[in-house]
């Protein structure tokens, strides 16, 4: 393995949204690069529409799986994911399992002829990992019941990538309910104040993802 990721020159993140790309490319790649990393690193939208050049979005497998070919068409790639397991389309293969190792493994089943290739889909959704430190949201929380409500989720669960009791409690609609979240412009706002190496240390499928691209790529 270590010899095949030696071979490739540019690690490349798929995204579904503005909010994850932005976090990849202010938060991640910053960090990978920190630690080690030579090679380019890029963080791109998957492509919805060629013709209108639209992308973002939740997108069925197969409009994934054709970026993906377009990308290890390119040759001398690593691609990884960063997608949401909540509203995930149901066509990603082992959805029906109904968790996001099931997927990952899914995936990498059926491109077993690119190893080069490191799916990662987040639990539950990518605001989760806001709430690795309430601190995150000082812009926000500008009264004791705004901050009280948001410490009373970081109670409620043993890590933030648990937080999505039910569907119409997921992280991005609790941080709606408290603050009047808007996942444009706030988004960015908070990974501002989101400290990548808080993140790692709160949310352990993350650091293992994150874990996992040092390990393969930088390391390598």
């Amino acid at each position: 393995m270590d010899c095949l990721f030696k071979a490739m020159n540019r690690l490349v993140f798929l995204v579904e949204g503005d909010s994850e790309l932005y976090f990849v490319q202010n938060r991640i790649i910053p960090y990978l690069y920190l630690n080690g990393a030579i090679g380019a690193i890029t963080c791109q939208k998957i492509t919805t529409n060629r013709k209108l050049n639209i992308s973002g979005g939740n997108v069925s497998y197969n409009l994934f799986k054709n970026e993906l070919d377009r990308i290890y068409a390119q040759g001398g790639v690593v691609v990884t994911t960063f997608l949401d397991f909540f509203r995930l389309p149901n066509n990603f293969p082992n959805h029906g399992a109904g968790n996001p190792d099931d997927i990952e493994a899914g995936m990498l089943e059926d491109n077993l002829d690119n190893r080069n290739y490191i799916p990662y889909i987040q639990k539950h959704e990518f605001e989760a990992i806001f709430f690795s430190d309430i601190s995150n949201f000082y812009l926000f929380v500008d009264s004791n019941d705004k901050r009280e409500a948001i410490e009373s989720i970081l109670n409620e669960f043993p890590n933030p990538e648990d937080i999505n009791s039910h569907p119409n409690r997921y992280p991005a609609k609790r941080l709606k309910d408290i603050l009047g979240y808007n996942k444009g412009a706030d988004a960015e706002l908070i990974i501002e104040s989101c400290s990548i190496e808080m993140v790692i240390s709160k949310c352990p499928r993350f650091a293992v993802w994150i874990e996992k691209l040092i390990n393969l790529y930088v390391a390598a």
